[in-house]
C-alpha cells in the first residue's frame, strides 16, 4: 500500500527522469521516482574505487547547452575544462590543433600541423563564423545528409576528415563512419565553439547528484523494476502497486518497457581506467587517435582537468575503444595494453582499474530532431514520455525532452483550479 496520494510517478532516475522530478516539484507537485539500478543518474554516474572517480565510460558536459545552463548550478558544480582543440597521434608523431580564436599562441602550430591542409584550417574558422550566427532552430531545419557527406560539401580535405573530423567526432558519435546526422554535427560544433568540454571537480556523476537533491527520501525508490503500467498504476517486480495521476516514463529507448514504436538502435561504448604513477607531461587536451584500424579511440588525463578524479601522486587515464571494430572481451584489456604503449611506453606497468562495456551509451543519432511532437511525448491519456531518443543524444536533449514531457502533462493531466 502507498502511504500518500502521489501526482507524478516517474520510470527511471537518468538526467531526463531527474529532471523532469524536479520541474514537477516545482509546480507543486507530488513525485515519486523509481528505478531498477542502485543509484541515481542513469548513464550520468561516478563510482568511487581506491580514491579514484570513474566515470560510468568517459563523458563531457559542453557548457554552452542552452537547457543545461538554466537548469543546472554551474559554480556549485565547479566545472573543470579541456582545453580546446585536440591532441593527434597520427603514426608515431602528435599534432596540437587548437582554436586559434581562443588559444591565439597556438596559431601557427595549427595552420602548420600536416593534419590537414592551409585551406582546412580556413574552412574550419568559416565554419566556426558561419555557426555562431546560425541559431539552433536553423541547424535542425536544415536538409539532413550524414556528417561524412556534410564534411565532403563543405570542402574539406579527405587527409582532414580522417586525420582530424573521424577521430575526434566519433568518440562523440560513438561511431567510426560519421554516419551520424549533419543536423547533431552542426549542433556540437556550434557547441564546441561557444563554450568549454567540461567535467564537474569530483564527477559527471555531480550533475546526476545535483538534479535529485531536493528529492526527499519518500520520493525515490531504488532497486525496483518496474514491469507493468495500466492506466496510471505501475507495478513493480517485486509486487508493490504505486497509482498517480499521471506517470511519466523516462528510461533510455533500450528499456523502454512498453510495446510502442520506438527505435531501440544506440551506441555502445567501452572505457578503460587506469592507474598510474602522476604523468608530469601536461595533457590538458583530449588525444586523438588517427591511426585507422586501431581499437583505441580517443584518451584524457582526468586528473589533469580535475585533480579530484586521483589520488595525490597518482593519475588517471581514461581510455576509450572503437567499438565498432570486433573484440571479445577477454581480449579487450590486452589490445588495450599493445597499442597503449606506442602512446605511453610506461603504460606496461598501469594497473587497470575497471572496464565500462556499455552496451546502450548514445541513442542512433542518424536521424535527429530539435522538438518533440504530441504524438512523440503523448503515450496514453496520462502517461508521458521523455529521454533523449525523441530528440538526439545529449544531456541537454535529455533535459529539453523532460520539460516538453512536464509542460505536456500539466496542460493534460491536472486542471488549473487543482490545488487552489
Amino acid at each position: 500500500m502507498q502511504r500518500k496520494a502521489i501526482d507524478v510517478i516517474i520510470v527511471g532516475a537518468g538526467i531526463a527522469g531527474l529532471t523532469a522530478a524536479k520541474l514537477a516539484k516545482q509546480k507543486g507537485k507530488t513525485v515519486l521516482l523509481i528505478d531498477a539500478a542502485d543509484g541515481v543518474g542513469g548513464r550520468v554516474r561516478t563510482d568511487n574505487k581506491e580514491g579514484f572517480l570513474l566515470d560510468r565510460g568517459f563523458q563531457v558536459l559542453l557548457t554552452s547547452y542552452p537547457t543545461v545552463q538554466k537548469i543546472l548550478n554551474y559554480q556549485q558544480l565547479d566545472l573543470s575544462a579541456f582545453k580546446p582543440g585536440a591532441l593527434i597521434h597520427k603514426g608515431n608523431k602528435k599534432y596540437r590543433i587548437a582554436d586559434p580564436l581562443r588559444d591565439p599562441k597556438l596559431l601557427f602550430t595549427t595552420l602548420l600541423s600536416p593534419v590537414g591542409t592551409l585551406k582546412d584550417k580556413l574552412l574550419l574558422l568559416q565554419l566556426k563564423i558561419k555557426l555562431k550566427f546560425t541559431s539552433l532552430d536553423e541547424i535542425f531545419k536544415d536538409k539532413e545528409t550524414t556528417t561524412y557527406q556534410y564534411l565532403q560539401r563543405v570542402g574539406f580535405s579527405t587527409k582532414f576528415i580522417e586525420n582530424f573530423f573521424r577521430p575526434f567526432f566519433s568518440g562523440i558519435f560513438l561511431e567510426q563512419g560519421l554516419t551520424t546526422s549533419s543536423r547533431l554535427f552542426e549542433f556540437l560544433f556550434k557547441m564546441f565553439s561557444e563554450g568549454a568540454a567540461a567535467v564537474p571537480a569530483k564527477g559527471m556523476g555531480m550533475i546526476s547528484a545535483q538534479l535529485a537533491e531536493d528529492l526527499l527520501v519518500d520520493e525515490l525508490l531504488l532497486n525496483e523494476k518496474v514491469t507493468a503500467i495500466e492506466g496510471t498504476t505501475v507495478t513493480t517486480q517485486s509486487g508493490k502497486l504505486f497509482t498517480a495521476k499521471a506517470i511519466i516514463v523516462a528510461t533510455d529507448a533500450a528499456n523502454f518497457p512498453f510495446p510502442k514504436a520506438i527505435s531501440q538502435k544506440g551506441k555502445s561504448a567501452i572505457t578503460l581506467y587506469f592507474s598510474a604513477p602522476f604523468i608530469k607531461e601536461p595533457s590538458e587536451r583530449i588525444a586523438l587517435n588517427a591511426n585507422q584500424g586501431e581499437y583505441i579511440r580517443n584518451i584524457a588525463i582526468m586528473d589533469h582537468i580535475s585533480p579530484a578524479y586521483a589520488p595525490k601522486g597518482k593519475s588517471l587515464v581514461a581510455v576509450s575503444l572503437n567499438t565498432d571494430l570486433s573484440l571479445q572481451t577477454k581480449q579487450i584489456e590486452t589490445q588495450t595494453r599493445i597499442e597503449l604503449v606506442n602512446w605511453y611506453p610506461a603504460s606496461a606497468d598501469w594497473k587497470l582499474l575497471a572496464i565500462y562495456d556499455i552496451p546502450y551509451a548514445l541513442p542512433n543519432n542518424e536521424s535527429v530532431k530539435y522538438n518533440s511532437t504530441a504524438a512523440d511525448i503523448q503515450w496514453s491519456e496520462h502517461c508521458y514520455v521523455c529521454g533523449d531518443h525523441l530528440l538526439y543524444g545529449s544531456i541537454n536533449a535529455a533535459m529539453d525532452s523532460a520539460i516538453n514531457a512536464v509542460e505536456m502533462m500539466l496542460a493534460h493531466s491536472f486542471n488549473h483550479n487543482e490545488h487552489e
